[in-house]
């Protein structure tokens, strides 16, 4: 079997794990698509293995970040190279704030401990879920870009990554259980959801109690563009929301989430929550 094919059967493999996101009831895999019996909605699986989980045409969005899906899918070829991750972090983070490779370092070494399922928010390529995937952590990574998912397949199959499965779909709208997951990452586009809470509450809604969230996004701080008020007013404008402190805390605890630890470089944010367990 070659690395396609070994990818496309993993991937087949990970579709008993979803459920449909409008009813949240189990689906059956027929070929070509999963359906559900019970709100009769169908979802069609493409040729590299990847459901696809949104039934809206996203370029009509109300949301800006969204109807720009047509340049997020080009852009899925250059994601890891030379030419965006330098030029994002050191524009909104700050000029030597942080690199991908310390980025990747962070995440990982985060999610070191967890064993089992980990849920990969807004997951691009696989940058960085591809990099958590191990013998005993099984990786769905979630996207709305169909460009970025066909890229992490391909990335996926070349790395002959087999504990990684893709899926179109939205963080308002998971197609998972509830208490599914053992972890969850999400870097690169906390700051880009338009209801920050309702997606983090979907997260927190998918993980076990006490699981933990890793998060890479940018904060209102102290080094590139973002450092500017006029200036994060044009990003908030654009889609992007640089968060403060205070507020990210609350919506955190909010959305159920508990013991929030953020780390600060320049305008970058990392930090790690847990979802909070039932009381």
């Amino acid at each position: 079997m070659n690395s396609i094919e070994t990818a496309l059967t993993s991937a087949f493999t990970g579709v008993d794990a979803y459920v449909c996101p409008g009813c949240r009831q189990p689906l059956r895999h027929a070929p070509g698509m999963l359906h559900c019996g019970t709100c009769s909605q169908s979802y069609p699986i493409d040729p590299r293995g990847v459901p696809h989980f949104i039934q809206e045409d996203l370029w009509r969005s109300r949301d800006a970040a969204l109807r720009r899906m047509r340049f997020i899918d080009k852009m899925a070829r250059i994601y890891e190279s030379n030419l965006w991750y330098p030029l994002v972090l050191n524009v909104y983070g700050g000029w030597g704030s942080t690199t991908l490779p310390q980025l990747l370092q962070t995440v990982c070494a985060h999610i070191a401990p967890v064993t089992g399922r980990v849920l990969d928010v807004a997951c691009g390529p696989g940058t960085y879920g591809r990099r958590v995937a191990s013998r005993t952590r099984e990786v769905y990574g979630i996207d709305v870009s169909p460009g970025m998912l066909r890229q992490g397949a391909v990335y996926a199959a070349r790395e002959n990554i087999a504990n990684i499965h893709f899926a179109r779909a939205r963080v308002e709208a998971l197609p998972f259980p509830i208490e599914f997951f053992d972890a969850a990452i999400c870097c690169g586009s906390l700051h880009l959801f338009p209801d920050k809470v309702g997606s983090l509450r979907e997260i927190a809604r998918v993980l076990k109690p006490q699981a933990l969230l890793a998060v890479f996004t940018f904060r209102a701080g102290e080094g590139g563009i973002l450092k500017h008020r006029r200036l994060r007013a044009w990003a908030e404008r654009k889609g992007m929301h640089a968060f403060e402190l205070p507020e990210l805390r609350d919506w955190l605890e909010a959305a159920g989430f508990e013991a929030f630890d953020p780390k600060l470089s320049g305008s970058i944010l990392t930090f790690t929550a847990r979802r909070r367990a039932a009381r």
